[in-house]
């Protein structure tokens, strides 16, 4: 089956209007099978709860995108984002892909000039190079894909290859856990992950694990043994998280420091989410449950991780005409432009200096995460020396 065909039928089992989460066997058929990481949204069971409609989540203006916690086009109804993160490093992107289905279609020319990018043909399909990066590739009419960072041979590779299954089944599961209360599903599989002449010195240097030092052998196989790590969230009048850290054998072994240990290791990677010492925490058979409120800002941090670059879905088509023009923008709309991407700059500054002012816990990952947003703002009409001190910011 051609790949374009082949994707049409899947994005339309995605994107059906059913209360059950995807058909994973055909959905995550355009998901390379390297993915290791996966988060599924219901955008339109999301902007209908309290807490979106309250905060305007659903408004169709890009100055108000960068105040939400998470960046969603409006037009989207649900978006699936898969990635490759680097566990070696401090969780780095090797390379990030979403999918996602359109209420109205958008032309590649409209979204290269609305990002300053082009526009760009891959393969026999129509894309648009932006400069956040990222390629935007039209899959159908009111489909779309975005791949960052924007290498131009892998874009070529998946749009022509028809195979490509999620090899990981830990994220297969984790895909079926979305519905209407709880919207967004994020997984990361871990397994393997841990790397054996590292990880006995990481235990016996664990704080947590000071008062476990004559159980470091069972606990040692049992980390050796992880699965993967699962978020679900729920939103309604504020949001909440569950947070599951899976084992192949029982935590029962690490007591009463289970919730510390997992504390200490997202530490250790740079990602520790503000206000999650605070949630409680369980064993099950064999996993570690975490569970608690989610704060705007500890949101802002978890889309961070993976999420789309930012482009104007909402006003393309009134603000931008899909026909060529060489009339130059107004002082006004330059204007506009620079004061929406300074107001997006100062709310990331001012997100990251909150946390940095609370503790000294290593923040490399928010840090690099965070570099990532601001470039992936929107730069069309904005000054230009608002965008060199936008760049140093990043």
């Amino acid at each position: 089956m051609p790949r374009r065909i082949l994707i049409a039928v899947v994005l339309l089992a995605l994107f059906a209007p059913v209360s059950r989460s995807f058909a994973a066997d055909e959905v995550l058929k355009c998901v390379p099978a390297g993915a290791n990481a996966l988060m599924v949204i219901d955008v339109a069971a999301l902007e209908g709860t309290p807490m979106a409609q309250t905060q305007g989540w659903q408004k169709k203006h890009e100055a108000a995108f960068v105040e939400r916690p998470m960046m969603l086009p409006p037009e989207a109804s649900r978006i699936v984002v898969a990635s490759q993160l680097n566990f070696a490093g401090e969780l780095n992107v090797e390379w990030q892909l979403a999918v996602m289905n359109l209420t109205e279609p958008l032309s590649m020319r409209s979204i290269a000039r609305a990002e300053g990018g082009y526009v760009d043909k891959i393969g026999g399909i129509d894309c648009a190079w932006t400069p956040s990066d990222a390629y935007f590739v039209a899959l159908e009419a009111k489909q779309l894909g975005v791949i960052f960072p924007a290498n131009r041979q892998f874009v070529s590779r998946w749009a022509k290859e028809s195979t490509g299954m999620l090899s990981s089944g830990y994220l297969l599961v984790a895909d079926k856990q979305v519905d209407r209360m709880n919207q967004i599903v994020m997984a990361i599989d871990l397994k393997d992950v841990p790397q054996p002449h590292r990880l006995r010195e990481r235990l016996q240097a664990s704080p947590a694990l000071k008062t476990l030092s004559a159980k470091l052998d069972p606990i040692e196989k049992l980390v050796a043994g992880i699965q993967g790590l699962t978020l679900r969230i729920a939103v309604a009048q504020s949001a909440r998280g569950t947070l599951r850290v899976d084992f192949s054998d029982s935590p029962q072994v690490l007591g009463t420091q289970a919730k510390a240990l997992v504390l200490e290791t997202l530490d250790g990677f740079g990602a520790k989410l503000p206000g999650l010492d605070q949630w409680t925490a369980k064993t099950e058979s064999k996993s570690i449950v975490l569970e608690g409120p989610l704060s705007t800002d500890a949101l802002r941090r978890v889309f961070s991780l993976l999420e789309l670059p930012s482009t104007k879905f909402s006003t393309l088509k009134d603000e931008i005409p899909d026909t060529p023009s060489s009339s130059s923008p107004s002082e006004a709309s330059k204007a506009a432009a620079s004061k929406t991407y300074f107001k997006s700059v100062s709310v990331l500054i001012e997100d990251l200096r909150k946390t940095l002012g609370d503790t000294r816990d290593n923040h490399a990952v928010w840090m690099e995460r965070y570099g990532r947003k601001v470039d992936a703002l929107p730069i069309l009409n904005v000054d230009d020396n608002l965008l060199a001190w936008g760049a140093s910011v990043g």
